[in-house]
């Protein structure tokens, strides 16, 4: 039992829903939000300019099977293939689509502009209290550029259902589960929630069941039913902080996920070898810093 009623979860099913933004050409973008970032997945046609005029700090693009696009930033250009990531530095960027498909960009919520478009900005009127502040960790090694990195040959090819791929920046982690083709074991779930952070799990292939449990305080007023809803895709869940939730896919083919948590997380960040970028990315220092803990969150703050 909790103190107080945790937050409502956000659950966006792209084409069930209007978009936030569509341009004269009939590209279309979908924005939702957590507590510290933004989620916009936009399905394009080639030629579709996805710009940001000076961002305020590092982003993130994916790039889903059957993708493309020209990603600028600063005096840099790559051509970026599809099933990829790429990490944005801040300042002005911009991203082509140079195929017909989706494309997702994840972005702290000092893109204001996004955030205030977001289909569920009310959802986070109060500010969200409960959830630990972004506080950006050290600078990349050889300073902030365009981080491309196709995704293909970190997937075994042993056929492993469970394969993470975690990559993170200074405000942010992902992990890029290789697709599946299998349906998960419903005796091998595994629900779990999050003291002070939220979770976002964007789906873009197959149907999806995110299996949500609400805790009870003392109010009866403040309970909400368990959420066992399928989720056709793409798709987005913005899981909030105390909810109990574990994910699994139904039906045939091939299916997607991808977890999203802002800031980034400590206790995945410290386990040598679990990060696949994490030589680029320096580790906060502990030493005249201090650590807080929280439930399963490990977040690095400056001391005073």
């Amino acid at each position: 039992m909790t103190e107080a009623a945790a937050r409502q979860a956000s659950i966006a099913c792209f084409d069930q829903m209007d978009p936030q933004e569509t341009d004269a050409s009939g590209n279309k973008t979908w924005i939702t939000r957590g507590a510290n970032f933004v989620v916009a997945v936009s399905k394009v046609k080639p030629g579709a300019v996805l710009k940001r005029e000076n961002n305020a700090d590092e982003y993130m693009v994916i790039l889903p099977p059957g993708s493309t696009a020209t990603i600028e930033a600063g005096s840099e250009t790559i051509e970026a293939g599809d099933d990829s990531l790429t990490i944005v530095p801040p300042g002005p960027s911009a991203v082509t689509a140079t195929s017909e498909g989706l494309i997702a960009r994840i972005i702290t919520t000092q893109a204001q502009d996004l955030a205030d478009k977001a289909w569920n900005a009310s959802t986070y009127a109060d500010g969200a209290p409960e959830v630990a502040p972004v506080v950006p960790w050290p600078d990349p090694v050889d300073g902030f550029k365009l981080r491309h990195y196709p995704l293909a040959p970190y997937a075994k090819p042993d056929g492993e259902r469970i394969q993470p791929r975690l990559f993170r920046s200074t405000n942010m982690m992902v992990n890029i589960f290789a697709h599946y083709h299998t349906r998960r074991d419903t005796k091998a779930l595994s629900p779990h929630w999050h003291e002070d952070f939220e979770q976002a799990s964007l789906t873009l292939h197959g149907t999806w069941i995110h299996h949500l449990r609400w805790p009870w305080n003392a109010n009866l007023a403040d309970w909400k039913p368990d959420n066992h809803d399928e989720i056709p895709t793409p798709s987005v869940a913005i899981i909030p902080a105390n909810v109990v939730h574990t994910s699994r896919d139904v039906g045939e083919g091939e299916s997607s996920l991808y977890d999203i948590f802002c800031p980034p997380r400590l206790d995945f960040a410290s386990k040598p070898g679990f990060v696949i970028n994490e030589s680029e990315y320096p580790m906060p220092e502990t030493d005249g810093s201090k650590i807080v803990t929280k439930g399963t969150l490990l977040s690095w703050q400056k001391s005073a």
